[in-house]
């Protein structure tokens, strides 16, 4: 038996909270979590992934677990609650779920940098993530989660990284086009940084498959936008 069936006894629980895997700390989510469930005259069945954050007391608490088993219980829970990540957010959207996304945030030491609030505005700009900045707004959310929660479960989300990296390219040569675009090049040289260092195994691997087929490869479009930004920063 897994540490997951461990804690859940059967159960599915209502809410699900992950915060991921990050070293930095995020227990004001946890916090804002425990303070609304603690409200509840009928409380709702909450489980919170923690990772290195501290336990929740109104809810289960599991440090981690696998992938397949998160999206399981995404999948079957009524209200999914994420940090603002890139792979937090679309994994809760490939399962059909509308994430109430609360980004970290670095003047907090909850993150290196503020990427997950650009891309959380920028998820929910797209209708793909709710996003929350304030305890305040969590309440609200949750509240309306639980009388209407139709409204935050979508179609699942389908990857399509080809169509994902040419519109990436795009935007980034349009900004190369453009000498006002700096502070704008220096948060998207941030949110490329972890995907072009994922994604630099995949492209070495492509090379063998000629070059009509590597210049459509999504890691060679994703690692070539982030040198042409480090290229411009360069003073």
């Amino acid at each position: 038996m897994s540490a997951l069936q461990e804690t859940l006894h059967g159960t599915q629980p209502e809410i699900v909270v992950s915060v991921g895997t990050d070293l930095h700390l995020f227990d004001r989510l946890i916090d804002w979590v425990d303070d609304w469930l603690a409200a509840q005259d009928d409380r709702p069945s909450c489980l919170v992934q923690h990772g290195a954050s501290r336990a929740p007391k109104h809810a289960l608490g599991i440090s981690r677990m696998s992938r397949s088993e998160l999206l399981d219980l995404y999948a079957g829970a009524k209200i999914v609650i994420v940090q603002g990540g890139p792979g937090s957010i679309l994994d809760a959207r490939e399962v059909g779920a509308l994430p109430i996304a609360v980004p970290r945030r670095p003047e907090k030491q909850e993150v290196v940098d503020g990427h997950q609030i650009a891309f959380t505005e920028t998820m929910e700009q797209q209708g793909e993530a709710v996003a929350v900045h304030s305890e305040e707004q969590l309440r609200r959310s949750l509240e309306a989660a639980l009388r209407n929660p139709e409204l935050f479960q979508k179609s699942p989300r389908v990857s399509d990284p080809d169509a994902a990296a040419l519109c990436l390219e795009t935007e980034v040569r349009k900004m190369l086009e453009n000498p006002q675009k700096q502070q704008s090049l220096k948060k998207a040289q941030i949110m490329l940084r972890s995907r072009k260092m994922a994604r630099v195994a995949q492209s070495a691997s492509a090379k063998h498959r000629g070059e009509a087929k590597q210049a459509k490869n999504p890691a060679r479009i994703w690692a070539r936008a982030a040198q042409l930004i480090q290229e411009r920063l360069q003073p």
